[in-house]
């Protein structure tokens, strides 16, 4: 076995139990995703197999140190691409020995691995990005950037386990197929939790992740699907005949309970007719009332036992968590001019300025529905941010109508701030709604009341959205413009269906950067800007 996962659990440091007890093998060479509801773990479970967070209880057996491939980046927005890679020390140390000032600390360092440049030279020209080097700062690059950055350590490394966390979330169509590639070809033990509807059924085994424990299912996740649904629909049938029994036993028992009730007050005005003793009378009232009362319990238990096997079904049946948002329409008339950029041109520091060759001219009006297109680092997430609001031009002239309302989703979510908790959050940007109303607006977002006091910061990347777009919609209007950057990113299957459907249904400029095909189509875009 390559992995063996043994009596798994994790507690929040505010005690709030994550998952428990979770145990399962994965053999080696295996390809499989991790699947189950937003929420449940799937990103800390990676974290502890890689090592990198530590279980309440539990322990996890690995043949080889696992490489992994993380979902957000932040954290190392302070280094460099080679020293996330784990490469500056030992080319440092190769430069100092080629230059002849080597100390013997400085051979340990690099442990004869004189080819370490050329193999970082070729690995970042596999991925596409032979124009960053291991100087580079992480916090330069755009997300695209950052996981091909992560996935140049594959070839760099070559090693024996590794661990995806969402990888196709900011990849452009070329990395996709280059992921793909590798997935295809790749000996190594991989475990891989993803959306990517593509990328899992290129998979031969799905472990589904709920609180029941750890579920295997040795298929595709399209034969994963239609085994689920089936049980599922199953379950959802006997739940449904389960509940009509019950219902018919408790109308039964009603009927045989109102029976006896009756029978004993006609026994009693008959013995009372024919004058039987009094304490015959109480004998006989005794004998009745000990037979309804075990008549009662006899019913009870049966109604008890059909509750309890209603629950076992009810707690059988995966929840369906879906987003439920209704964003309004726009009160904008169509064809009004809203943006337009004029020989537009951006430079964040210390990096080459974007669209220098041929400077952004572009304009949008309302009612659009636009699909923003571009290679990894061509500027997709910087024009977006123009357009909101949110940066100013280098150079050119970006006129925004004014007043202009933008519901802007970045892609880290900037609006969720992780040192509050999830009511917090909505108190702090709240002006005129009342503390019900709030709380009533969290459910509709499925963030029950058992949530309300959690930090932010302990929010999975689906929890981070939901509460992200709850947030941006207290306003009682509806935004003039949705600007969506890479929104499908951090959000499970079911939950992408919804939500573009409600995209759809917005009648309003939509922007929107995707690299998911299918969600494009389902919101229905209509015009195409390629960076």
């Amino acid at each position: 076995m390559s992995l063996q996962i043994q009596g798994l659990s994790y507690i929040h440091p505010n005690k709030d139990i994550l998952f428990q007890n979770i145990s399962f093998s994965i053999s080696s060479g295996e390809k499989c995703a991790i699947v189950g509801n937003n929420g449940i773990g799937k990103s800390t479970l990676l974290k502890i197999l890689a090592g990198l967070t530590a279980p309440a209880t539990g322990k996890v057996s690995c043949e080889d140190a696992p490489y992994m491939i993380p979902q957000h980046f932040g954290q190392f927005n302070n280094k460099t691409v080679g020293e996330i890679l784990g490469v500056s020390t030992k080319l440092q140390a190769l430069s100092v020995i080629l230059d002849g000032r080597g100390t013997e600390e400085d051979f340990i360092v690099l442990d004869d691995e004189w080819d370490i440049q050329e193999r970082i030279s070729e690995a970042f020209a596999k991925w596409d990005i032979d124009y960053i080097t291991p100087y580079r700062m992480m916090d330069s690059l755009s997300g695209g950037e950052k996981t091909k950055v992560f996935l140049a350590g594959l070839d760099i490394y070559h090693p024996a386990i590794v661990l995806m966390d969402e990888p196709t979330n900011h990849l452009d169509a070329k990395g996709r197929t280059l992921l793909y590639e590798f997935i295809h070809i790749t000996t190594s033990t991989t475990i891989i939790v993803s959306h990517d509807r593509t990328l899992l059924n290129m998979l031969s085994a799905i472990y589904e992740m709920s609180p029941m424990g750890m579920q295997f299912y040795p298929m595709s996740y399209k034969e994963y699907k239609e085994v689920v649904d089936a049980e599922t629909a199953a379950k959802v049938s006997r739940l449904q005949n389960q509940q009509k029994e019950l219902a018919k036993a408790e109308k039964m028992a009603r009927k045989t309970m109102e029976r006896q009730q009756k029978h004993a007050s006609r026994g009693e005005k008959q013995s009372a007719k024919q004058c039987v003793p009094r304490i015959s009378m109480g004998l006989l009232r005794s004998k009745s009332e000990a037979s309804t009362s075990r008549l009662n319990k006899v019913q009870q238990e049966k109604l008890s036992n059909m509750n309890q096997e209603l629950r076992e079904i009810r707690a059988s049946i995966a929840e369906c968590k879906t987003l439920k948002i209704d964003i309004g329409n726009s009160a904008l008339h169509n064809s009004k001019r809203l943006v337009e950029a004029t020989n537009v041109t951006f430079k964040y520091a210390g990096r080459d300025t974007m669209w220098e060759h041929r400077p952004l001219n572009l304009s949008i009006c309302s009612g659009e529905r636009i699909w923003l297109q571009g290679d990894n680092g061509s500027g997709k997430s910087t024009l977006l941010k123009l357009i909101a609001g949110v940066l100013q031009p280098t150079d050119g002239e970006l006129w925004r109508s004014n007043p202009l309302d933008v519901l802007y989703l970045d892609q880290e979510y900037s609006c969720v701030d992780n040192e509050r908790t999830v009511y917090g959050l909505l108190e702090t940007c709240n002006t005129k709604k009342p503390e019900h109303e709030l709380k009533m607006l969290l459910n509709r977002f499925l963030f029950t009341a058992s949530t309300w006091d959690k930090k932010c910061g302990s929010l999975s990347g689906g929890e981070r959205m939901k509460l992200a777009l709850c947030r941006l919609l207290i306003s009682e209007n509806a935004p003039d413009m949705i600007i969506a950057d890479e929104p499908t990113n951090n959000i499970d299957i079911s939950s992408m269906d919804i939500l573009a459907d409600t995209l759809k249904t917005y009648k309003g400029t939509l922007l929107v950067v995707s690299h998911d095909e299918q969600f494009v189509h389902d919101v229905g875009v209509e015009r195409i800007i390629n960076l």
